[in-house]
């Protein structure tokens, strides 16, 4: 898709992989609604998006919340027709379920899960009458696998994956795309990165680059993109095949130590919301 003045929505985007979306999205001359609770970083990124060559309208809110969505909503169609609504805005709070409360879960739950699926069925008719549109939601490789002591996030991540591989059959005769988008560990930017740790010794870290790259592919084509630092296919077979055997794989990656120790972390500092 061409995005030289098209109006892209996306969420999420007063840091991390959002802000590198919106920037690289900017370089290509798209129209730019950027949406998050962080006012302030959210000023910030749209003075990226401006210097390089987008158009940018702020919109403070939280996504999670039915007001949220609306004033989203409005904010977009002020903008004019949407092309492109990329979902990006997550939460994760990386410890055991019986650490978790049950506020916790729901926000997971409202966030990663309820916001893009309602607000993916606002824009969804637009498009549709429209004949232009694609819907691009970042999921994680937590929507692939078992993430133990992130047992709530991995559970809305599988199932946004479960949604757009569903919703991309009921577009099928429609000129809108659905992708999704699932990183693992990222460098530079994204949930892992604030956690001082380092990614599993049988892994690492994927660029930022690659992450913003796979959203631009999806965009264009839909689709299920993972990003991660080498093939990955033929163990998620392995692990459909031999689900019994899931911790032992884990273990034997390093992704156990290294989900146990960031739970650890987390229980004694508190999660990043």
């Amino acid at each position: 898709m061409d995005l030289r003045d098209r109006v892209v929505l996306l969420t999420g985007a007063s840091r991390g992989i959002g802000a590198a979306i919106a920037v690289a999205l900017a370089r290509e001359g798209a129209r730019l609604v950027l949406t998050a609770r962080d006012e302030a970083g959210l000023a910030e990124v749209a003075e990226r998006v401006r210097a390089a060559g987008g158009r940018a309208r702020t919109v403070p809110a939280d996504v999670g919340t039915d007001e949220g969505r609306a004033t989203i909503l409005a904010a977009t169609a002020a903008e004019g027709p949407l092309a492109v609504f990329i979902g990006n805005a997550g939460i994760e709070i990386p410890v055991a379920v019986v650490d978790q409360t049950a506020a916790q879960i729901e926000k997971q739950i409202r966030v990663n899960l309820t916001s893009p699926l309602l607000l993916t069925h606002a824009v969804l008719p637009g498009m549709i009458e429209r004949g232009l549109g694609a819907v691009v939601l970042v999921s994680s490789m937590s929507g692939k696998s078992p993430t133990p002591y992130n047992a709530i996030y991995t559970a809305t991540k599988h199932a946004l994956n479960g949604f757009v591989a569903s919703l991309r059959i009921e577009l099928r005769e429609t000129p809108v795309t659905a992708g999704v988008v699932c990183p693992s560990f990222v460098a530079d930017a994204g949930m892992w990165n604030h956690t001082g740790l380092r990614a599993p010794r049988a892994m690492r870290e994927v660029p930022l680059q690659s992450v913003v790259a796979a959203v631009r592919r999806a965009i264009d084509r839909g689709g299920e993109h993972l990003v991660t630092p080498g093939p990955i296919r033929p163990l998620l077979a392995i692990k459909e095949l031999f689900p019994g055997l899931d911790a032992t794989v884990l273990r034997a990656l390093g992704v156990l130590d290294t989900l146990e120790k960031r739970a650890l972390t987390t229980r004694e500092h508190g999660a990043r919301e």
